[in-house]
This record gives C-alpha cells, structure tokens and sequence, in this order.
C-alpha cells in the first residue's frame, strides 16, 4: 500500500515517508529510506507504486534538479517529459509527491499519477495539490481527532499518524485489483524542506517488522528506539 504524507508551512515543507517495499502479497522484502532530496535545490521527491517506476521518476526529478537553476525549472523539465511519455507510459503504476520551495509560490507539494485512480488528477499531469497531501489510508474523523497537532510540523505527528495508517489494510498501489494488504512499516522517516536545504530524521522504527514475513501490524504497539528490485513495491 504506501504511505506518504507532508504539509507547507511558512518557511518550509515537511514530508513524512515509511520504509517498507513489499511484493504482491505483502511479504516484505526490504527496508530502505524512500525519499530522495536534491543537492541543488530546495526539493524533495517520493513515491507510491511500482518500484522501477518510482525510481525512474526519482532519478528523472534530480536529473532535473541538477541542471536547472530553479524549483520552477524543475517543473516545467518536469512537465515536458511527462508530456513525452503519455504516449509511451510505463510497465509499472506509480504516483509521485514533488515538495519543495518554489521561487513563485514559495513552498509548495506537487503530485502526478500514471494511472487513471484518481478523478480528480489526469494521469501523466502535475497539480499543484495546496498546503496538505497524504498518500496512504483514509482515517476516521474520530481517529484524526485522537492525533498530535501539526501546526508546529510534523515530528510530534508522524509515528501516531502512520501508526492509525498501519493498523488498516489497503490496496497496493501498483496492482489494485488484488486483495488489500498491511503495507506501511519498517520506519517513519521526516524530512524538511527549507530555502537553505534539506534534512531527513529517522522518527520512529518498527522493530517488528521482519524482512521476509507480511507486516502484523499487531505484533506489537510502536517501540522508538537506492537500488530497485524487479516487482517490488514502495510501500
């Protein structure tokens, strides 16, 4: 299934992203930190999906990043390629989160999707989605109710919220039309975004999780203390 989820604040944007990469029916195969943050630029990039697939846009947006002066510029390379593979499309269904500081609108989340799964969204176009997005399973109002504020960011926020996210099976993203699965876990990582650069926290690791054997989000409550494979999944 995947999670992501991250918010704009005045000066920044933060992004929290888990660590599980699965196969089709939940085993989990690999542990890994999914975002990927440019060197260049005020920008930070994730995805949900095919793991071949969100890699070649992970590596597609920094290819970007390194040649282009601006977050802007990144956009509209961005833009221009994606445009160029409508046609072609890809083996594998993904969509990506683009967070960073952009020199017109300051710090800003754009998300793309290859797949029709979204009404709202036309595959293969980047939106500008506004202060908030989350990639991952819905939640009652009640268990939003229950959760840390994020108005002074995220790290109180991330381990409670993927936690309520973990509990609930969900479809995978890259083959929805199987069954859903537990596929949130491994770690919660928290990554801030600022004119200045970038930096990624390790919040929260799921000590429970074993490589190998499907997520049990029951085994145990929360305890604190970039290569691809073929038919994996970011998860």
């Amino acid at each position: 299934m995947s999670a992501f989820f991250a918010m704009t604040y005045d000066d920044r944007v933060e992004l929290l992203t888990d660590g599980a990469m699965y196969r089709d029916d939940g085993t989990l195969i690999d542990i890994r930190e999914k975002v990927f943050t440019s060197d260049q630029l005020p920008l930070a990039v994730t995805g949900r999906g095919d793991s071949l697939a969100v890699g070649a846009f992970c590596v597609a947006v920094l290819a970007f990043s390194n040649c282009s002066d601006s977050f802007d510029a990144v956009l509209e390379r961005l833009s221009d390629f994606l445009e160029k593979r409508r046609a072609v499309g890809v083996l594998g269904r993904c969509e990506m989160l683009v967070a960073g500081i952009s020199e017109s609108r300051g710090p800003s989340l754009w998300f793309f999707a290859t797949h029709d799964g979204y009404p709202d969204f036309e595959p293969w176009t980047i939106y500008d989605v506004g202060p908030e997005v989350c990639g991952g399973n819905a939640l009652t109002a009640e268990e939003v109710s229950g959760l840390p504020s994020a108005d002074n960011g995220l790290a109180e926020l991330g381990p409670a919220l993927f936690e309520a996210m973990r509990r609930k099976p969900g479809l995978n993203p890259a083959a929805p039309q199987l069954p859903a699965i537990y596929g949130i876990g491994g770690h919660v990582d928290h990554t801030t975004v600022t004119r200045s650069g970038t930096t990624t926290t390790r919040l929260h690791t799921w000590h429970e999780d074993v490589v190998g054997q499907p997520i049990d989000p029951s085994a145990a409550l929360f305890d604190d203390g970039a290569t691809f494979d073929d038919g994996a999944t970011f998860a």
